[in-house]
């Protein structure tokens, strides 16, 4: 009888036992799961970081400019005193035969909307077109290139003006490119520069 009630207790902690691992074995899993998710999460948060940085660094990586600082200000800012500006280009890079095609009309557009300031330099700091595709339905089915010029004038003695201008033109595949109308060009930004602060700016 006595070795009857020791098998009995004896199956029953085994029961026990299993029912625990079971338990453990259950919550060591949804751990797993739990921290599986958060590697995932972790690294595709990564993946999006790393390629909001390519996109924004693909006009940096074009004309040379290895001192990167987006800030969330768009690509290739240099924070000076606390605001961001865009650098200060004094070499045109690109050697089209349509360079003078580019310049006049940044220049013709600065100087219509700033008749007192007198233009420093216009400058295309790009040795060619940026190329990119487009897609439809998740297939590439045509190209945009951008080609970007600045526009540097001076304000009497209180200061500069940096202007930014984006031409672009895409084609479907197989055919030709043709201009984005308002992309030819397209004024993207202005910087108002004290003379202190573009004293610094041209030293970044």
């Amino acid at each position: 009888m006595r070795s009857k009630i020791i098998y009995i207790a004896l199956a029953m902690a085994l029961m026990g036992a299993g029912s625990a691992n079971a338990q453990t074995e259950s919550k060591t899993t949804k751990q797993a799961q739990k921290e599986n998710f958060g590697d995932r999460f972790v690294r595709l948060g990564k993946k999006a970081v790393k390629e909001m940085e390519k996109a924004a660094n693909n006009l940096g990586d074009a004309i040379g400019f290895d001192d990167r600082v987006d800030g969330g200000k768009g690509a290739d800012s240099v924070k000076v005193d606390g605001a961001w500006y865009m650098p200060l280009y004094t070499v045109n890079l690109y050697k089209g035969s349509d360079l003078d095609l580019y310049r006049d009309a940044c220049r013709q557009a600065f100087v219509a909307k700033y008749p007192g300031l007198k233009v420093q330099s216009v400058v295309v700091p790009q040795q060619e077109w940026l190329s990119d595709t487009y897609k439809k339905n998740n297939k590439v089915t045509g190209y945009v290139q951008t080609l970007y010029c600045y526009v540097l004038a001076k304000d009497g003695t209180d200061g500069y003006v940096n202007a930014r201008f984006k031409f672009q033109r895409q084609k479907e595949v197989g055919r030709q490119y043709e201009h984005v109308a308002n992309c030819w060009p397209l004024w993207e930004r202005t910087d108002v520069i004290p003379m202190a602060t573009y004293e610094q700016l041209k030293e970044k």
